[in-house]
């Protein structure tokens, strides 16, 4: 045929003509070389995670009759089949290949080939086999095994060790090595539970009464169709907000840090509830601001997470020490003039959880506005840092919070863990 004719000459020949013999290492080289790029391609599109799946799938099974099927045995013409094949299939490889994040809207850096081909591909295509496999599993049983599986990972990763231990030394001096050796261990635990269950969060939420209780939520219902901001902490698993905000159908929108690896982006928002309710993510970019000013100008919440390290942000104190902490919370609170909605989650036995709305609290105002920013900052600090006080084994130690993981000596490790710019 013409088309097939000109599509040889301009192109590799990438996929045969004639029916090749099917082997267990042929079976595999053609899902690696169709099913991976697919998915890589899907991902991309950030679609539903079944859907990519369901899509990559139907592409390896169309290449897989091309390659090993007697194609005179259907009802179609075999040549145009392996014509519009190697289309799709070039189409997929330039799917993997191109990067549709936004430059202006996500200014990361430039990935190097072995991430943009090799890491991050497995990365996100291993993110999402253990979703699935989670998934699997009973709700509690995917805790457990994630928890256990978080311990013995956490046993290999001896740099984060030295973060936490440096970490935990700054916050709680006082406390034992024998007890921070404990803390971390059930940090590494609560990260692998906090892996594993949201990969049951659509169950959870129709069995709520089940694995969730609340304290003093009715807070939502007075502040419905009114704009205001709530402040989340990284502990327990967070994504169990979204089910109270569902069940009281009041609309919010979370500030979350959109990954470097955008192939994991949906798995990143789906560990935040994404799917449950109207919640809704807007990614703490350059235009982030603005689409939060939106959403609080048409009488909606926005969530916000200030309780880690950034490069840019005004010097407050954490447990006593220097850190920088983004203003975001502090100028929309006042630039609205709405409340500010501390939100608690409490990890309280296994995949149980208990959430607590603690009573909404209003910006500091005065003409001094820089002056105000910091001490509604600074207030919000004390409030996480009590927090993690009464369950510190739940927050997330493995954040560099004080900046201290360039100055942690490999040699020395923790117990010499200072930073110029942090001092106790």
């Amino acid at each position: 045929m013409f088309l097939e004719s000109l599509w040889d000459k301009f192109s590799f020949d990438l996929l045969p003509t004639l029916p090749v013999k099917l082997t267990f290492t042929s079976f595999i080289l053609l899902f690696l070389f169709v099913f991976f790029p697919a998915y890589i391609a899907y991902a991309k599109q950030s679609i539903q995670r079944k859907k990519i799946y369901l899509f990559s799938l139907i592409d390896f099974v169309l290449f897989f009759l091309c390659c090993f099927t007697v194609i005179e045995k259907f009802y179609f013409d075999r040549g145009n089949l392996t014509i519009f094949a190697k289309t799709l299939y070039v189409l997929l490889l330039i799917g993997a290949v191109l990067d549709f994040e936004d430059k202006k809207s996500f200014p990361y850096k430039k990935k190097t080939f072995f991430k943009k081909f090799i890491s991050h591909p497995l990365e996100a295509f291993f993110a999402h086999v253990f979703y699935l496999l989670f998934k699997l599993l009973p709700p509690t049983f995917a805790s457990w095994l994630g928890g256990k599986i978080g311990i013995l990972i956490g046993k290999t990763q001896g740099k984060y060790n030295k973060l936490i231990d440096a970490n935990l030394k700054i916050a709680f001096p006082k406390k034992s090595l024998a007890e921070r050796k404990k803390i971390r261990k059930q940090v590494w635990e609560n990260l692998g539970r906090y892996t594993a269950e949201p990969a049951h969060f659509q169950y959870i939420y129709r069995n709520y009464d089940k694995y969730l209780t609340f304290e003093n939520d009715e807070i939502l219902e007075e502040l419905k169709n009114k704009p205001y901001v709530v402040c989340l902490s990284h502990s327990g698993t967070m994504g169990f907000i979204a089910i109270p905000f569902a069940l009281h159908k009041a609309p919010c929108s979370i500030i979350y840090k959109y990954p470097s690896n955008n192939l994991t982006n949906n798995i990143i928002t789906k560990s935040f509830g994404n799917g449950i309710g109207k919640l809704k993510f807007v990614p703490n970019t350059q235009n982030g601001t603005r689409d939060a000013m939106k959403i609080l100008m048409s009488g909606s919440a926005i969530l916000a997470i200030p309780d880690q390290n950034f490069q840019t942000g005004i010097k407050t104190k954490f447990f006593g020490v220097d850190v920088k902490t983004p203003v975001g919370i502090a100028k929309l609170s006042s630039h609205f003039d709405c409340p500010i909605l501390p939100v608690q989650i409490v990890r309280v036995n296994g995949i149980h959880h208990k959430i607590i709305f603690h009573k909404p609290f209003m910006p500091f105002k005065s003409k001094n506005k820089d002056n105000d920013t910091i001490k509604t900052m600074q207030k919000i600090n004390d409030i996480i840092e009590g927090w993690i006080k009464e369950n510190p084994s739940q927050w997330f130690w493995v954040h560099d919070r004080w900046g201290i993981k360039n100055s942690l000596c490999k040699k020395k490790g923790a117990k010499n863990a200072k930073s110029k710019n942090y001092k106790k």
